[in-house]
């Protein structure tokens, strides 16, 4: 009676080991997904596009300060010029070198104007570049924002399903382990840590599933005469006779 439960509940225990290994690749897999490294990948461009995007709005906010500057310079220079060329003709200034010197702030005044004209479409040229460039960066960080998104989706659509499935084989894998005998389960447990995640084997005809290794003739018989906890002599993993 005894061998027979024991025989039942190494079989079972191969049951455990069953999903005690899809609960290892599921969790490779959540852990891996390509899908999960290409939202890391595009978190990561859409941070530094973002940063861009903000370097790239305060140049173009400058040069719109800037130019904006220039115009209103420019504006009440032009008052001045018109006003200062308004008394050289009006003959209110008949003194000659008053009038030279008139003559001369006017002709500075319309040098300046020239040097702030020059200014002025420099920074224009300037500031189309800069908003040329920033409606590209804003297409671009929306088109990846976009991208983000849906691969959000796509990635927690990914994951709840793997939880899902982690969840069903975690409560097989519940109802399993009251079925086994403690000492044959931590001896199972000790064996998965130290053998790659597999603590168990079948034995199938005379070859071990656990390391591949056929067994000679005279020791599956042994094996299967002796009955009870088995291990294999190549691996040492527990040996479940099927």
């Amino acid at each position: 009676m005894t061998a027979d439960i024991e025989q039942a509940a190494l079989r079972r225990l191969l049951d455990l080991q069953t999903e005690d290994t899809t609960l290892a690749q599921l969790e490779r897999r959540r852990a891996a997904l390509p899908e999960a490294q290409r939202l890391t990948e595009l978190n990561g461009s859409l941070a530094e596009m973002s940063s861009d995007l903000e370097m790239a709005r305060k140049q173009h906010d400058e040069l719109v300060r800037e130019q904006t500057h220039i115009e209103g310079e420019m504006g009440l220079l032009e008052q001045k010029i018109v006003r200062e060329e308004g008394r050289l003709f009006s003959g209110a200034v008949s003194n000659p070198r008053e009038l030279s010197a008139l003559q001369s702030e006017i002709a500075g005044l319309k040098t300046r104007r020239g040097e702030m004209e020059n200014s002025l479409l420099e920074v224009m040229v300037q500031r189309e570049q800069a908003a040329a460039t920033l409606e590209t960066l804003q297409e671009e960080h929306e088109r990846t924002t976009t991208q983000v998104q849906e691969l959000t989706a796509t990635v927690a659509g990914l994951t709840a399903e793997i939880d899902s499935q982690l969840a069903e084989h975690s409560e097989k894998r519940a109802e399993i382990v009251p079925e086994i005998p403690d000492q044959v389960l931590t001896l199972y447990e000790q064996l998965r840590d130290q053998k790659g995640g597999v603590g168990a084997a079948a034995l199938r005809g005379d070859t071990c599933e656990g390391c591949h290794t056929r067994l000679p003739s005279r020791e599956v018989e042994q094996v299967k005469a002796a009955g009870g906890l088995q291990r294999c002599d190549n691996c040492r993993r527990i040996l479940v006779i099927t």
